[in-house]
């Protein structure tokens, strides 16, 4: 991949990230009454972050796979390293913002019902992060997707016959 394609995809994401705050913040904010006083909404919320945690670790956990089948040598696993570390960076930023989102579920029941103002701003923090967090999940699947191709291309390369192996490239 090129710098300029690199730098592309790095904006696009930024602005898809930028778009899910926004929508993020305005749903917690005008939703809030929704979730207030609805343990069933805060429980379900929870749940859904908790499998999505668990689901999250087992990603995390087949990321350097791949590179470590596919890399040749000593040189080529240097040169995978900087993307590996960022993917694992990103995965790990999205598991800490799930443990956030869970966190705050627990800070609304902790709080005394005499502090209104209080609550009412976790509720609104809670669930406008939970939109932003479930929006951000949707490239999972194809985090999950890149990861499998990698591993399917590593395989298929340590399968090329001999007779084949010169005229790669």
């Amino acid at each position: 991949m090129n710098g300029q394609t690199h730098s592309r995809s790095d904006w696009k994401r930024i602005a898809l990230l930028c778009t899910a705050a926004i929508i993020s913040a305005g749903v917690g904010y005008i939703f809030q009454p929704l979730i207030s006083d609805n343990t069933e909404a805060i429980s379900t919320i929870v749940t859904i972050f908790s499998i999505l945690a668990g689901f999250l670790i087992a990603l995390i956990t087949l990321i350097a796979e791949p590179a470590l089948s596919r890399a040749k040598d000593w040189t080529e696993l240097q040169t995978l390293k900087p993307s590996i570390e960022n993917k694992l960076t990103r995965q790990k930023l999205l598991f800490f913002l799930y443990l956030f989102t869970l966190g705050l579920a627990l800070a609304m029941f902790l709080v005394p019902e005499a502090e209104t103002q209080m609550l009412l701003w976790l509720e609104r923090l809670f669930l406008g992060l939970a939109v932003f967090v479930f929006l951000v999940s949707f490239a999972l699947p194809g985090s999950l997707m890149k990861i499998q191709m990698e591993r399917y291309d590593s395989a298929l390369e340590s399968e090329v016959p001999e007779a084949l192996r010169g005229k790669e490239k």
